[in-house]
């Protein structure tokens, strides 16, 4: 059963849309799904994902962030630490609702929402399991990969000055590039212009360094190996700072929107049923 959903994160409405198994009474494990940069819950593939975990059991809470989608917030500004405390909140909404066992939750992130998972479940014990997919490890890193030589690195960081001295924002394209044939996994009305001071909050972010912490819990990592938005290697880091906490796939695709894919859900369920079963 699908619901639409609202609660608050610092004042702000997020909305969204609650999953919940009709088949069986009784309380479920939780889910969380978080959507990628400036994207939506309703694109990428994150509704029949969220399908697939109902109907296996799960309660499931997929949202917009706030300034996406149709939650409140300014347009064009992605900061990570307000959606990390939008995550928090989500579990919050999660752990409150009387067919959810509060002591069983999950997070589950794609992009951008993966690197928030890691982040989140880092400082919160409430998540028992976490998995990330296509997640960037290192934003600086991982925005260096996108601007190989020194003369088109220095020139974007330029352009972030320059913004933020003119009041100016940055194309979506600038800051997270995605080539022209992988777009459609954009979500209708997407935003395409954010403030110089997303630019800067993602070239901080750096979920490699924090990913150890959420041992014994368990970890997933899956990610595209021919992944042309966020390079295969930022996975590949997560996992060796993980250690042997981290369950790694690495599937032969190029797609980086693959959250509702057959082999995704498959390796997902499976990981699911051996360390946070539906009841």
């Amino acid at each position: 059963m699908e619901a639409p959903v609202e609660f608050t994160s610092d004042g702000l409405a997020l909305r969204g849309i609650l999953h919940t198994p009709v088949a069986a009474a009784g309380k479920h494990p939780g889910l969380v799904l978080c959507h990628g940069f400036g994207g939506s819950c309703r694109g990428a593939g994150h509704p029949e994902l969220a399908r697939a975990l109902e109907k296996a059991g799960y309660v499931v809470l997929r949202f917009d962030f706030r300034g996406c989608g149709q939650s409140e917030g300014r347009r064009g500004s992605v900061i990570c630490a307000e959606e990390a405390a939008d995550l928090g909140r989500a579990l919050d909404f999660l752990a409150a609702h009387p067919a959810v066992d509060k002591d069983h939750l999950g997070a589950i992130g794609a992009s951008l929402g993966g690197s928030l998972a890691i982040d989140v479940a880092a400082r919160d014990p409430r998540i028992k399991l976490c998995v990330a997919n296509g997640a960037i490890g290192d934003g600086k890193r991982r925005a260096r990969h996108q601007y190989p030589d020194e003369t088109s690195w220095q020139a974007f960081l330029q352009k972030i000055d320059d913004a933020e001295r003119a009041g100016t924002t940055l194309n979506r394209y600038d800051v997270i590039y995605i080539p022209e044939q992988n777009r459609g996994g954009l979500p209708p009305g997407a935003t395409m212009d954010f403030t110089p001071e997303t630019a800067l909050s993602l070239l901080e972010l750096k979920p490699e360094a924090v990913i150890g912490r959420i041992a014994p819990r368990p970890v997933l990592l899956v990610h595209a190996r021919g992944d042309r938005v966020v390079p295969v290697g930022e996975t590949e880091a997560l996992a060796a700072a993980g250690g042997a906490n981290c369950d790694t796939h690495i599937l032969e695709s190029q797609d980086h929107f693959s959250s509702g894919t057959p082999a995704l859900t498959a390796i997902l369920l499976d990981f699911l049923g051996r360390h946070l079963p539906a009841r």
